[in-house]
């Protein structure tokens, strides 16, 4: 019995170790389960500080304004953006609503809470993209405003949004200055238009009346006319391609020491006709003995030209225009008062604007296209100096100020001549060169300007022949011979550049033979290109018949 029982004791003892085993090892592997679920929860946590830390970093570098919402529409967290363009602290924020601090009153004409789509879209959790509003700033200002909602939820109810916004102030002032350039060009094209077609109306219209035959005087009207209508188009044309070198940065500008004074005085012999068709007076005083100024000629007659002439414009029947050009220290001042319709107060800011008009409706009562300030305005600058418009509003005169720098304080010794320039030669064709003997090709597609170049080289005696196109004018160049060729440059298929490289390519003494560009490009750097590609002479339409055949002898005697 005592062997049984002591077989039991050692099965029990066995038993109650292995329990004991068993147990430690469980608690063990709890232990070490315990310790990784600590070290994952540890590193979770670890993991979540940083994304709140970039959440934060984010927020707090945003440029646009941040705000957390609960599911009261209060404030719970703004970023520093949000701070600065509202004006307001969180504290203030978490004091009420963010409808009420934030949008302008019922009273001033915000909308009410209930109308709110800021509220509705946290409310509903519906998201909120691109939405436009006014907010108030915590000093009663109001600024617009884009802005997002993106609400929160929890167990599919709604717990807040965050909200994002951002002022565009700015935004909207840039969107309205490209309409109103927009509005401006668009004016312009029309204008334009209108200013082009009239001209041509009576160019058009006499043309066809001299067809049906008229007396002596009403053909010297006719012809005066068309004259006077070529001199307008052609003055339109050459605005928009100042403005045009102006904005590309290819005006041409010479500077030269320039009397002011001297060029001045041949202003006012241009512009005196008009003013005293109008019965105009012109009321000029100048500084004696004023010092230069550096200056293209040219450039500055133009601005003096243009202020005079615009004075002119808008100053009525028998009133007067006062010119003043005095120094001021080493500034040399001009001024141009006149007693006309004045400016108003609201357009004075954009008086030099490109394409800008104070009247551009369809019953304005002066013509032009709004670009002469504008191009005066660059000239001006491009002397070094500035200028200025001055008004007491509507039909009470304006006065225009340009100053210049002086090249140093000495008076003038010599007079520097201006130069001028005019488009049009009113010369009869009696005056013509003679071209006896002369023979010349004319290559040209256009058939209107083909006739008249042939009408002027006959009336001058020369011998002509024609061609319509750079591979027939080739054929005649080589059959024919002619002393000069007179080639147009923009031409179908082949232009007047394959032309004269094509002569140049012959053996002499062919390949000297002067070979004059006619073109309607009238840029300077067009010009630079045509003679650097082998053309002898250059000259610009619309063309004058004494300078056509003046060229043709210059390029004779250079042969």
């Amino acid at each position: 019995m005592a062997l049984v029982h002591d077989d039991e004791e050692g099965r029990l003892r066995s038993g109650a170790i292995q329990n004991s085993q068993s147990i430690l090892l469980a608690r063990q592997r709890s232990e070490q389960e315990l310790v990784a679920a600590k070290e994952a929860l540890e590193l979770r946590t670890e993991e979540l500080e940083r994304a709140n830390e970039l959440i934060r970093t984010i927020a707090e570098n945003a440029a646009s304004g941040l705000l957390m919402l609960n599911d009261r529409g209060i404030t719970t967290y703004m970023n520093p953006a949000a701070i600065e363009e509202t004006g307001h602290t969180l504290e203030e924020m978490a004091s009420a609503s963010l409808h009420d601090l934030l949008h302008v009153p019922v009273e001033r004409g915000g909308h009410p809470a209930a109308e709110c789509p800021i509220r509705n879209a946290r409310e509903k959790m519906t998201p909120l993209k691109k939405h436009r509003d006014i907010f108030m700033r915590r000093d009663g200002s109001t600024f617009p405003v884009s802005c997002a909602v993106s609400p929160l939820q929890r167990d599919g109810r709604a717990a807040g949004a965050v909200l994002e916004f951002r002022d565009i102030t700015d935004e909207l002032l840039a969107q309205k200055t490209l309409e109103d350039a927009n509005r401006r060009k668009d004016q312009f094209l029309a204008t334009l238009s209108h200013e082009l077609r009239t001209p041509m109306t009576a160019v058009l219209g006499w043309a066809r009346m001299l067809k049906l035959g008229l007396s002596e005087s009403e053909t010297r009207e006719a012809l005066d006319a068309i004259e006077k209508s070529a001199e307008i188009q052609a003055q339109l044309i050459d605005d928009v391609l100042d403005v045009s070198r102006i904005v590309a940065g290819k005006m041409t500008f010479k500077p030269v020491p320039i009397d002011v004074s001297s060029v001045l005085q041949a202003a006012m012999t241009t512009v005196h006709p008009a003013a005293a068709a109008k019965g105009i007076e012109i009321l000029v005083s100048v500084t004696p003995r004023l010092p230069c100024i550096l200056g293209d000629e040219g450039r500055l007659q133009q601005i003096i030209w243009n202020l005079l002439s615009n004075a002119v414009k808008f100053t009525p029947i028998g009133g007067a225009i006062t010119v003043r050009l005095v120094q001021t220290d080493s500034i040399l001042r001009l001024t141009v008062q006149d007693n006309g319709k004045g400016i108003e107060p609201d357009y004075l800011p954009h008086i030099f604007e490109p394409f800008s008009q104070e009247d551009g409706t369809m019953t304005r009562s002066h013509e032009g296209l709004g670009l002469g300030l504008s191009i005066v305005r660059s000239l001006v600058e491009l002397h070094g100096g500035r200028i200025r418009a001055a008004s007491d509003g509507a039909g009470r005169g304006a006065i225009f100020t340009v100053e210049f720098p002086t090249m140093e304080s000495t008076p003038v010794v010599k007079r520097i001549a201006p130069r001028t320039e005019t488009p049009f030669t009113s010369a009869s064709a009696s005056e013509l060169p003679k071209l006896t003997g002369i023979h010349i090709l004319v290559i040209d597609d256009q058939a209107l300007t083909r006739d008249l170049v042939i009408a002027v080289f006959r009336r001058a005696g020369a011998d002509v022949c024609i061609a319509s196109s750079v591979r027939q004018g080739l054929e005649r160049f080589r059959s024919a011979s002619p002393d000069v060729v007179v080639c147009d440059l923009a031409m179908p298929e082949e232009d007047g550049y394959a032309f004269v490289r094509a002569v140049r390519a012959l053996p002499a003494p062919a390949n000297t033979t002067p070979v004059i560009a006619l073109t309607a490009f009238g840029r300077p750097e067009e010009r630079q290109y045509a003679l650097a590609a082998g053309f002898d002479e250059y000259l610009k339409k619309p063309i004058d018949p004494l300078d056509l055949a003046s060229t043709v002898l210059r390029s004779l005697a250079h042969r």
